[in-house]
């Protein structure tokens, strides 16, 4: 009895002494539902037949974030009667120029965005672009050229009345510190804050949420793992983080209306 009560304490230690361990512990215990909860509330200001129209690049595409989003809606008594619909324009590997176009060398959605919006009259339109734009380099685009394609974007927005909401991009790479290509992303979403403040539209600022979210889980300065799988693209934890912020701020849209 006294050597299985030595290995089970062991066993204790070394689970508390792993990585996931100490995230879990840094974890706050509200992120996770906060946003959601806001979202399928009867408070939210959501109305009966929304649609909600997403514009990104292929972390859009991969849709985990709007799949949360779409469980929520569906297990709410609440926004379950509602039919609100969520409609995903993620392009692979899209940037701001190539997702007004509506095609990329690694895929397609269809129509160009102008005739997008046209089409389905969204309500409220969720932007959330930039990693690809920063992250192709010589391939990218220019600051001025992000700019002038999402001041494009909200214009068509406006066109068919639709509540936007300009999200700042998330991050290349985990790392905290000698992050070059995230100090450059980092110009980019300064573009996006200002053009949300000029413009007074709705400002999602995933950029700064994802760098204070791995000031606490990424204390070793990792470079993918902790909120995404690969330094870019999301995994679990990404997702619910994502959809938590997302839905904060499209509550937040809906209700300025």
């Amino acid at each position: 009895m006294r050597f299985q009560r030595v290995v089970v304490a062991a066993i204790c230690l070394l689970l508390l002494m792993t990585p996931w361990a100490v995230n879990a512990q840094s974890e706050p215990t509200t992120y996770k539902e906060h946003g959601l909860g806001r979202l399928t509330a009867a408070e939210s200001k959501l109305h009966s037949g929304e649609k909600i129209a997403f514009f990104g690049d292929s972390i859009t595409m991969q849709g985990g974030y709007l799949q949360l989003m779409e469980q929520a809606l569906k297990a709410s008594d609440h926004a379950s009667k509602l039919g609100i619909q969520l409609l995903p324009h993620g392009l692979n590997g899209g940037r701001v120029p190539t997702v007004l176009e509506g095609k990329s060398p690694w895929g397609d959605l269809g129509a160009p965005m102008r005739q997008l919006l046209q089409t389905e009259k969204p309500s409220i339109v969720v932007i959330y672009l930039g990693i690809n734009d920063v992250w192709h380099g010589d391939q990218g685009t220019t600051k001025a050229d992000f700019e002038a394609g999402l001041r494009q974007m909200i214009a068509m927005g406006k066109e068919i009345n639709a509540t936007i909401v300009l999200c700042t991009p998330s991050v290349i790479g985990e790392e905290i510190t000698n992050n070059d290509l995230n100090r450059k992303l980092g110009e980019y979403a300064d573009v996006v804050r200002q053009l949300a403040a000029a413009e007074k539209l709705v400002l999602c600022d995933i950029h700064k949420a994802f760098l204070n979210r791995l000031e606490i889980v990424n204390q070793a300065n990792q470079h993918q793992g902790n909120l995404t799988y690969d330094g870019v693209h999301m995994n679990d934890q990404g997702n619910e983080l994502l959809a938590d912020i997302i839905s904060s701020a499209i509550v937040e849209a809906a209700g300025a209306r």
